[in-house]
């Protein structure tokens, strides 16, 4: 059941939704061109049948593609934006064709629409080329997933080197790494002692200690030192190419689109054509039947005024003005739809290093021996870690800086990968590092060191132990009340991440999460994800990179912390820049809101448009102009815009 996971929606999208943007495009220029002509022929009174041929030719050249679509749907069942447009357009074209051609005008206070049915045909299919495109930039660029993939290996022949692309390596290899290079297949090392960045395929933002025997993955970059290692699986095979498989299939997932203008038109179809029947009984009611067909004017004309072309812009200004505002506050929202997705989750998943914390690296605690001052604890260890690179090395420089502690003067060091620091200080001899390897040199260290639940870094200067440090993630501001503010809403917080158990657990308690998961890959982070989903859940997921991709593509919605313009930036739905952990939080606050918007632009665009319809009926018979119910339908596009520039404030 796992693995077939279905990724698409059971409900398929909208026909119109299927069309590539790149047919509206041409089609709206073209339609934009006819309305133009159909202007410039109203101003200067040309002939109506003239007029009548450029609707036409608007309908066959340019809705075309619109009332294929409509027609799709409704054999579907559905009634989609097309199906609403093609009904309301439609009934425009047939009022200003009969009344063009017959001898007895219709029923109606203006004698032509030919200019109103042109309006919604072009802004319809701008609406509909805008949605296109944005379901186009939902998809996975799969090209640049080449950018992490390792590109050669040196291949062991005896004494010498060979250099080999990576996917001509085979099980049984023997490669050789420098330091500095990426591992070009998954293996065991050999020979050699290096530590390895794994964060990519991990996430956790500490090079791993690695000895004979260790298992080592293609893709993580090699920190220290030469080494050796036996390819056991080919880069075709390797855990990164699964990452990457994995991505490729989770495309379908994020191709699956939802637009507010389908969902709002089926409601809107039924109260137009409610009330443009209650126009059409009213006058058979009140003067008879005998005119029963040049009263149906009536009907085609509510039907085509009362749809209003601000129908296009109910959830378009307000996404426009959304995204502004957010932006405000750090979040750049790439899929708008996914809102409500948050809103109606049942499960979160949060990513501990970088999303939940920081990422990075802090002194924490400085403990110095007894006799031993914290300022000569900090000047010993920042002067053995003043040319080392690495994060507990940039932590340690940082809190010197900050204590404004003055390093001394190397003559030499050597760093020995996953143990610590051997550096020579004038006489002096420091050892920086793990607390075992202090202790197979020979040197007592503290005993409270047992009960640290963080990373620990013990001090020594020739043979003397000076005391320790610890260092740790941070969690972000905000997490706390993140956390409870989720709870509140009765979502179910899960903590899961790559690092081991003891780490997670403290922060799992810091931030007040009950439920963890630990040591977990990236496959295994997608496959708790798609389990939950299968027994009908709908998941967030909230990581911070390229290891959390695939559990991010597999979500109802994803949610990643990024300071820089990483490629898996366009894969996911709301990108958060901030340093605090609030912006999830606001993401609620930002739904709620731009709900009621929405909605409200919904029923002012309705019942604006109605009432101009009344208001014209109302008028008869003395005849209008058309430029009439065309300025007040864009009136209403103002009323709209108005309304949805409330979006730019978020809080």
């Amino acid at each position: 059941m796992t693995q077939q996971l279905p990724l698409l929606s059971s409900r398929p999208d909208p026909a119109a939704l299927s069309v590539p943007s790149r047919a509206y495009t041409y089609r709206f220029f073209l339609s934009a061109c006819f309305l133009v002509l159909i202007l410039f022929s109203l101003t200067f009174r040309h002939s109506s049948v003239g007029i009548f041929i450029l609707c036409l030719m608007d309908f066959l050249f340019c809705a075309d593609v619109l009332v294929r679509s409509a027609g799709k749907d409704i054999w579907a069942g559905r009634f989609s934006f097309a199906v609403l447009i093609t009904v309301c357009a439609g009934a425009g074209f047939i009022y200003s064709a009969l009344n063009t051609f017959l001898t007895v005008k219709l029923y109606g206070p203006v004698a032509d629409l030919s200019l109103y049915t042109a309006l919604l045909i072009t802004l319809a299919l701008w609406a509909e080329r805008r949605l296109a495109r944005e379901k186009e930039k939902a998809r996975v660029f799969i090209k640049k997933l080449d950018d992490f993939l390792p590109k050669s290996g040196r291949l062991c022949e005896g004494r010498r080197f060979r250099k080999v692309f990576a996917g001509e390596l085979k099980k049984g290899d023997l490669i050789f790494v420098k330091p500095g290079e990426r591992l070009p297949a998954d293996g065991i090392l050999r020979k050699g002692k290096t530590s390895i960045d794994e964060q990519l395929i991990t996430g956790n933002m500490l090079p791993t200690s690695k000895t004979v025997g260790s298992p080592v993955y293609a893709g993580t970059l090699n920190k220290s030192a030469d080494v050796y290692i036996e390819v056991t699986e080919v880069l075709e095979n390797s855990a990164l190419m699964s990452v990457i498989n994995a991505i490729k299939q989770g495309e379908r997932h994020r191709s699956t689109f939802k637009s507010v203008l389908d969902s709002c038109s089926a409601w809107a179809l039924v109260v137009l054509l409610l009330a443009a029947g209650g126009a059409y009984a009213g006058l058979l009611h009140t003067y008879g039947t005998d005119k029963w067909f040049l009263y149906l004017g009536v009907f085609l004309f509510v039907l085509t005024i009362a749809c209003p072309v601000a129908w296009v812009f109910i959830a378009v200004f307000p996404f426009f003005f959304t995204r502004s505002g957010a932006r405000r506050v750090k979040i750049k929202i790439q899929n708008m739809y996914v809102l409500e997705e948050l809103f109606r989750s049942d499960t979160v998943f949060f990513d501990k290093t970088g999303t939940l914390t920081y990422g990075e690296l802090r002194v924490s605690g400085i403990y110095p021996a007894e006799g031993v001052t914290q300022k000569y604890l900090l000047e010993t260890i920042a002067t053995a870690e003043q040319l080392v690179d690495g994060p507990f090395a940039d932590a340690i420089n940082l809190c010197a800086k900050e204590h404004k502690i003055r390093t001394r003067r190397l003559l030499c060091f050597d760093v020995l990968p996953g143990l610590g620091v051997e550096a020579t200080c004038g006489e002096d001899k420091i050892l920086a590092g793990r607390t075992q390897w202090l202790e197979e040199r020979g040197i007592g260290v503290s005993a409270k060191i047992a009960t640290a639940a963080e990373a620990v870094v013990c001090v020594a200067r020739n043979g003397k132990f000076l005391g320790y440090l610890t260092l740790s993630d941070e969690l972000r501001p905000g997490a706390k009340e993140t956390i409870a503010l989720l709870k509140s809403l009765g979502k179910d917080i899960v903590l899961v991440s790559g690092d081991n158990e003891t780490s997670v657990a403290v922060m799992a308690r810091a931030a007040g999460i009950e439920k963890m998961n630990f040591n977990v890959l990236p496959k295994t982070k997608a496959e708790i994800v798609s389990n939950l989903r299968a027994v009908g859940k709908r998941v967030v997921m909230v990581g911070d990179g390229f290891n959390d991709i695939i559990a991010l593509l597999r979500a109802d919605a994803g949610v990643v912390f990024a300071s820089g313009r990483n490629v898996y930036n366009n894969w996911v739905d709301v990108i958060v820049k901030g340093r605090d952990l609030f912006p999830v939080s606001y993401l609620f606050t930002i739904n709620k809101k731009l709900r009621r918007v929405i909605i409200t632009n919904a029923i002012l665009a309705l019942l604006l448009n109605g009432m101009l319809a009344a208001g014209l009926l109302w008028r008869m018979p003395q005849a209008q102009g058309w430029a009439l119910p065309v300025g007040g339908a864009l009136a209403v596009v103002l009323i709209v815009l108005l309304n949805s520039m409330r979006m730019i404030k978020i809080k």
